[in-house]
């Protein structure tokens, strides 16, 4: 497939990034890996007036350490955050989500900044122009309906990437630059949880790093999808866990991906944790409460009873390696 036609720019400077994605911000789109956008570009789902690769600015792919914070370049590619051995010191859960992103030549080309801000995704939207051809356009591609629910003015595609949940379960913030400065956010805050414009970025603004508080307690990440490799998760899970002094848990964290318009935290069940010991009734009926919690819709070709059925499971089964082993 050819790609359409479209202004080539390769800025030398963030803020020359900056200006020219403020100038035309929704004709514009950034190029960071290009693993998600290159395709969606080729099957016509979106077809931009120019097209700012990122990857001309120096310095934008670093991991450091700043006293006692992380701080990973927009830029590093998730081959970077696998291989480096500051994050497999301090933060190894990053390393081992990295590897659960895409096949490794996805690894190798793709940004953490580009998994963060990727589009959300549906099965009437992420087809080739043929398939969608049979349909008229639904509202995230410029038309008036949801083919999801059927009614005009919404739109429910999923989010479906891996870093992100992982990222806010560890309290994570991002820095981004615009026409008007610098501001740092909540990672969370990234995500609008609007489905046609699933990301609450300003006009021209662009994230430039992502910044990572001292580690505490522990953190698991599980994901479920169909194949080892190259897949988005059907259902996938970042649950992190800090112990009060004692054996009961202090805080918790409960972080879905691939089940609403952005990363779904289930706070019913992050309270229902807290001051509790990890029995296996306090385990079921954490994991029903999440099940409930959430509302998956039929972006994908699993339904969502399936879905909120996995997203339990997989809670259970992250809650039980946190279980502390009988005695024998």
């Amino acid at each position: 497939m050819r790609l359409p036609k479209f202004e080539y720019l390769e800025p030398k400077t963030l803020q020359e990034a900056v200006r020219a994605l403020a100038s035309d911000a929704k004709r514009s789109v950034l190029l960071a890996g290009g693993t998600d956008l290159l395709v969606n570009m080729k099957h016509r789902v979106i077809e931009p007036k120019q097209v700012i690769n990122l990857k001309t600015i120096p310095k934008l792919a670093y991991v450091k350490n700043v006293k006692d914070e992380l701080r990973i370049g927009a830029l590093a590619t998730l081959h970077d955050l696998s291989s480096s051995r500051v994050i497999q010191e301090r933060f190894p859960i990053l390393s081992h989500v990295a590897t659960k992103v895409g096949a490794y030549a996805l690894q190798a080309m793709g940004t953490l900044g580009g998994n963060l801000c990727q589009g959300n995704r549906c099965r009437f939207y992420n087809q080739s122009a043929f398939w969608r051809g049979a349909k008229p356009p639904c509202y995230k591609a410029g038309g008036k309906l949801c083919h999801v629910v059927r009614k005009p003015g919404e739109c429910h595609s999923t989010y479906c990437g891996d870093m992100a949940p992982v990222l806010i379960a560890l309290e994570a913030q991002v820095r981004v630059v615009g026409p008007n400065g610098e501001r740092v956010l909540s990672l969370s805050k990234l995500y609008s949880r609007d489905g046609k414009r699933p990301l609450s970025l300003r006009k021209g603004e662009i994230l430039k790093e992502v910044l990572i508080p001292p580690p505490s307690g522990k953190t698991l990440y599980l994901k479920w999808r169909r194949r080892e490799s190259i897949e988005f998760p059907i259902v996938s899970l970042a649950l992190h866990i800090e112990k009060d002094g004692t054996e009961k848990i202090g805080k918790a964290r409960i972080i879905f991906s691939a089940v609403g318009s952005g990363p779904v935290e289930t706070i019913g069940a992050e309270e229902m944790l807290e001051s509790s010991s990890l029995d296996n009734r306090t385990i079921e009926r954490v994991s029903n409460q999440a099940a409930k919690e959430i509302s998956p819709m039929r972006t994908s070709i699993y339904s969502p009873s399936y879905k909120r059925r996995m997203a339990g499971i997989l809670l259970r089964q992250a809650l039980e390696n946190f279980q502390i082993p009988n005695p024998k």
